[in-house]
């Protein structure tokens, strides 16, 4: 950061801007990578609602976030430096689902273990399916 003057915090005071001068990190860029790492398994997890997993089934991003979630739970300097951050229970291995707000009435009733029936009118009887319509298109749209 470069060094002001003293007619420069004079300016800046009369402009109403502060100055503040960067704290300097106290940790080691390797812990750096560690939290950073950390954060985005949270990450992932407040956006899937589930801790990472390994699998050939799941996305590369999950299989890669599920080792580095393991490695951390098997380091002990990782683990304790992590710990802090880890308000979703990731490291116990039994992690606490996120709260979502923005779930509709059928999400909620289908947690809850409750069944809705639909009803009639939001049913179609005499209607063509898109497949259908799609098979018809084709036969017509054929050249001789």
């Amino acid at each position: 950061m470069a060094d002001f003057t003293d007619e420069d915090d004079a300016l800046l005071a009369e402009l109403g801007i502060e100055v503040e001068d960067k704290k300097a990190s106290s940790r080691t860029p390797r812990e750096e990578r560690i939290i950073a790492g950390f954060e985005d398994i949270q990450r992932f997890f407040d956006e899937h609602g589930h801790a990472p997993r390994h699998g050939e089934e799941y996305d590369i991003f999950e299989r890669l976030y599920a080792t580095r979630l393991e490695r951390i739970r098997m380091l002990d300097e990782c683990r304790t430096l992590v710990a802090p951050l880890d308000h979703q229970g990731l490291l116990s291995g039994d992690p606490t689902p996120p709260v979502s707000d923005d779930m509709s009435d059928d999400e909620l009733l289908a947690e809850l273990g409750i069944e809705v029936e639909a009803s009639e009118i939001t049913t179609l009887k005499h209607v063509r399916s898109v497949a259908e319509k799609r098979a018809a298109e084709e036969i017509a749209n054929r050249e001789k």
